[in-house]
C-alpha cells in the first residue's frame, strides 16, 4: 500500500466579487427584457390606437356621406343624440353629453365604445359601466381615446362656429361639407387627446378628452412648450407615443407626427395658408 494519499480537490465557491458580478449581469439582462418588452408593447398599443382612429374616421365618414356630405359638428347643442335602447340624450337629463360627438357618432360604431376607449382607457371604460347609466352616458361623451378637432371640422360652437354674427363677418371659416374641404390629405379630425381629471373628484389626469384645441384661433391657444402634466399647454392633444401624437386626417390617413409637427395650423384648418395663420377678418 501506498504511502502517497490522494489528494481530494474541493470545488472552490463563488467569491463574493464573482457574485457581485454575475448578480450585476443577471440585472442588465432583465433590464434589456423588460425594457424591449415594455418597447414593444407600447408599439402595440400605439397600432391599436391607430386602428381606433381609423374605425373612428371610417364611422365619421358614414356619417357624412349619410347626411349630403354635411360633416359631424364638433361641439354643437339641440342636436339629436339616442341611447343604444333608442332613448333621447336631452340636456334636461344628461348635461350635454349629447353635445359631444361620441354619443353622435355612436350608431355608426354600432354603439361599440370598445373603438372609442382603447389601450388604459378601456379600464376606464369598464369602470364608467359600473356607475348608474346617467352617470356612465354622460361620461362616456367625456374621455374618448381620440378628440375631435371640432372647431375647424364640423365646427364648435363655443368658438362661435354657428353664430350667424360671426359666420357674416368671417365667412364659413369651417368645413361643415365635404365638398368644402380642399385639403383633405393634411385636414386634422382625430387626434390623441387627453383630460384635466377624472370626474367625480379622481384628482389626477386621464389620457382621453373628447375633442382637441388648434395652436390658433384668433389669437395663440398653445403655450410655447408641451408640458405633459398640463393637458391645456397644447389645446387637450396628447403626446403620448414617445412625444407623438396619432392623428387621423379626411383623406382615410392615420399617423403619428411629433408634437412639435402639430404646431402648425395647416393641418387644422382647411383655410389656412402659413404655419402661424391666425383667424382674422
Amino acid at each position: 500500500m501506498s504511502h502517497a494519499r490522494s489528494i481530494q480537490r474541493h470545488p472552490r465557491g463563488f467569491t463574493l466579487l464573482e457574485l457581485l458580478v454575475v448578480v450585476s449581469i443577471v440585472l442588465v439582462l432583465l433590464g434589456l427584457v423588460l425594457f424591449v418588452g415594455g418597447k414593444l408593447g407600447n408599439q402595440a398599443r400605439e397600432v391599436t390606437e391607430r386602428n381606433a382612429a381609423r374605425q373612428s374616421l371610417i364611422a365619421w365618414t358614414n356619417y357624412a356621406l349619410d347626411h349630403d356630405g354635411d360633416l359631424l359638428p364638433g361641439y354643437r347643442s339641440g342636436l339629436k343624440a339616442m341611447t343604444p335602447d333608442g332613448a333621447p340624450i336631452s340636456d334636461a337629463t344628461i348635461g350635454v353629453a349629447g353635445n359631444r360627438y361620441p354619443w353622435r357618432l355612436a350608431p355608426y360604431l354600432s354603439f361599440n365604445f370598445d373603438i372609442l376607449y382603447v389601450n388604459d382607457q378601456q379600464d376606464y371604460l369598464k369602470d364608467l359601466r359600473l356607475n348608474d347609466y346617467g352617470s356612465y352616458v354622460y361620461a362616456v361623451a367625456t374621455f374618448p381615446s381620440l378628440g375631435i378637432n371640432s372647431t375647424w371640422v364640423g365646427g364648435d360652437e363655443v368658438d362661435g362656429c354657428f353664430n350667424p354674427a360671426l359666420t357674416d363677418m368671417l365667412g364659413n371659416f369651417y368645413a361643415s361639407n365635404l365638398s368644402q374641404v380642399r385639403h383633405p390629405e393634411r385636414l386634422t379630425v382625430f387626434a390623441s387627446a387627453r383630460g384635466d381629471t377624472q370626474p367625480n373628484g379622481g384628482g389626477r389626469s386621464i389620457e382621453g378628452y373628447f375633442k382637441v384645441a388648434s395652436p390658433t384661433f384668433a389669437s395663440r391657444r398653445w403655450k410655447p412648450e408641451y408640458d405633459p402634466e398640463d393637458s391645456t399647454s397644447s389645446g387637450n392633444v396628447s403626446a403620448r407615443w414617445n412625444g407623438r401624437t396619432v392623428i387621423s386626417r379626411v383623406d382615410g390617413s392615420v399617423d403619428a407626427l411629433p408634437i412639435e409637427d402639430l404646431d402648425d395650423m395647416r393641418l387644422w384648418a382647411d383655410r389656412a395658408d402659413s404655419k402661424d395663420w391666425v383667424l382674422s377678418p
